[in-house]
C-alpha cells in the first residue's frame, strides 16, 4: 500500500469535497481515488469520510487526521520544491495578508518589482485590517504594523512608522489646541477601533508610558476613513505617519503632542515558525526587506 499516495488522495478530497475533482487534479480514475481512501481507512481502522452520491463530509476522526495530514503534504511539497529549484528560480504562489491602507499605498510597486524579478512566482494578496490568524488560516506570511500579540511568530522588520496625533487647522481654530495628553478629554477624538477598541491612546510622559482615555463621535477600523474625517475638520485622530505624512507636509493637517509621542512602531513581515518556509516565500520576504530599506514612514 502506498500510504503517501493514499494520504494525498484523502487530503485532496477533503479540500475539494469531491472525488471527481480529486481524480482530475491527481490525474487518476475515480475508482482509484475511492480505493485509496478505502485502503487508508482500512489501515487506520476508522472511517474518515461520510460519502453519499452527492455529498462528501469529514467524520470527527477525519477532521483530526486532516489537520495533520494536510500540513505534512504541504510541507513535503515545499521541501521538494526547495530541493528541485535550489539553483533555479522559485515557482508557485505566495499567499500574503496585509492591512488595507498600507497594502494599497505601498505594496503594489513592491509586488510588481518582485513579479518582474521572479516570473514563475505568483502573489495572492488579501487586504484586511483584521489581523489574519496565521496558525489557522492559509497564508504564508502577513504584514503587521505595531505590536504583535502572538509572540510565537517569526518577524522580519521591513520599516518603522511614527504614530502621530493630528487634526486640521480649522478644527484647532474652532476647538483649541491640546497642549498635553490630558487635554484630549475636551476634544472629539476619532479612534481606530481595530486595536483594543481604540479607547485609549498611548503617550510618554516623564519617560513613562501613559494611556490617555479618549472618546468621540466617530470610530472605524479603517485608517483611510479616519483620515478623511480629520481632513473634513471632524476632530483629532491618531494614525501612522505613512497615512498622514503627505497631508501634514501640505498643511492640511497639523501634528499635535509631538513631544509626547511613543517610540515608532514596527512594520514587519511575520510567519509561523513551525511551518516550513518555501523558497518563494523566503525570496518574497527578502525582497520586501530590501525594497523597504529606504522607506521613510
Amino acid at each position: 500500500m502506498d500510504r503517501l499516495a493514499n494520504i494525498l488522495a484523502f487530503v485532496t478530497v477533503a479540500e475539494t469535497n469531491s472525488f471527481a475533482e480529486t481524480a482530475r487534479r491527481l490525474n487518476i480514475a475515480n475508482s482509484v481515488v475511492s480505493k485509496r481512501i478505502k485502503d487508508l481507512e482500512g489501515y487506520l481502522g476508522t472511517r474518515l469520510l461520510q460519502r453519499t452520491t452527492r455529498h462528501v463530509a469529514l467524520t470527527d476522526a477525519g477532521y483530526q487526521y486532516f489537520d495533520h495530514a494536510r500540513r505534512i503534504i504541504h510541507e513535503l511539497a515545499e521541501v521538494e520544491e526547495n530541493l528541485r529549484y535550489q539553483n533555479e528560480n522559485p515557482v508557485g504562489d505566495v499567499r500574503v495578508s496585509a492591512p488595507v491602507t498600507f497594502g494599497t499605498k505601498f505594496l503594489g510597486p513592491a509586488i510588481a518589482s518582485f513579479l518582474d524579478k521572479y516570473p514563475d512566482v505568483g502573489v495572492r494578496l488579501y487586504l484586511g485590517d483584521r489581523s489574519a490568524e496565521l496558525t489557522q488560516e492559509d497564508f504564508d506570511l502577513a504584514i503587521r504594523i505595531g505590536d504583535i500579540a502572538n509572540t510565537s511568530l517569526v518577524a522580519r522588520k521591513l520599516a518603522e512608522s511614527r504614530r502621530v496625533t493630528v487634526a486640521s487647522p480649522a478644527y484647532l481654530r474652532s476647538h483649541g489646541r491640546p497642549e498635553k495628553p490630558q487635554d484630549l478629554s475636551q476634544h472629539n477624538c476619532m479612534v481606530y477601533s481595530g486595536v483594543n477598541d481604540g479607547k485609549a491612546w498611548g503617550y510618554r510622559i516623564n519617560g513613562r508610558k501613559h494611556l490617555q482615555p479618549v472618546a468621540g463621535r466617530f470610530s472605524s477600523d479603517n485608517g483611510s476613513l479616519l483620515l478623511d474625517a480629520a481632513l473634513r475638520d471632524c476632530g483629532i485622530t491618531v494614525l501612522p505617519s505613512f497615512i498622514v505624512g503627505n497631508h501634514v507636509n501640505s498643511g492640511e493637517l497639523e501634528i499635535l503632542l509631538e513631544e509626547y509621542e511613543e517610540e515608532p512602531m514596527l512594520i514587519q513581515a511575520v510567519y509561523v515558525p513551525q511551518r516550513h518556509l518555501s523558497a518563494r516565500t523566503r525570496k518574497f520576504i527578502d525582497h520586501l526587506v530590501q525594497y523597504f530599506a529606504a522607506f521613510s514612514g
